[in-house]
């Protein structure tokens, strides 16, 4: 698996590449009242509103700090086709890397508190946990921000 690397903490942890839209440098974004903590905010991407979770506050630590390496990672949503982004904001976005199967050392850890905690691989640099897109929205937030999923036909 093609992965994309980052820092949040000082810890490493990576995204699927095939999800990976663009990255971009970290922008001003519009606050949404009332929203979760790990939500950021909001911006204008190429005519679309896009969501931005921090990642720093999602995995626990403090918010992701305002650097010239902090990056946004676009992502597609699930069943997105490239219609519903999700931004993604990581310190010293670094590296893609390929990762083989007999690299995970540790299974998605089934966290109900934290869904989107995939599997870790041993690579060069260290340990990476592995994100899980599809999971960094709960369910409720992503309906109200995306709108309930669509039927295929």
């Amino acid at each position: 698996m093609l992965l994309l690397t980052f820092r949040v903490a000082h810890d490493l942890y990576a995204v699927a590449a095939e999800r990976v839209v663009e990255v971009v440098p970290r922008i001003e974004l519009r606050p949404i009242p009332h929203a979760p903590e790990s939500l950021a905010g909001l911006f204008n991407y190429r005519g679309k509103a896009v969501p931005v979770i921090d990642l720093g506050v999602l995995l626990g630590s403090t918010p992701c700090l305002e650097r010239l390496h902090t990056r946004v990672i676009l992502v597609d949503e699930p069943g997105g086709r490239g219609e519903r982004l999700i931004g993604l904001v990581a310190e010293n976005v670094s590296d893609v890397i390929m990762v083989k199967q007999e690299q995970v050392v540790l299974a998605a850890m089934n966290m109900e508190q934290a869904p989107y905690l995939g599997t870790v691989v041993r690579t060069e640099m260290g340990l990476v946990q592995v994100i899980s897109v599809d999971k960094v929205l709960p369910k409720s937030l992503r309906e109200g921000i995306f709108g309930p999923p669509s039927e295929a036909p």
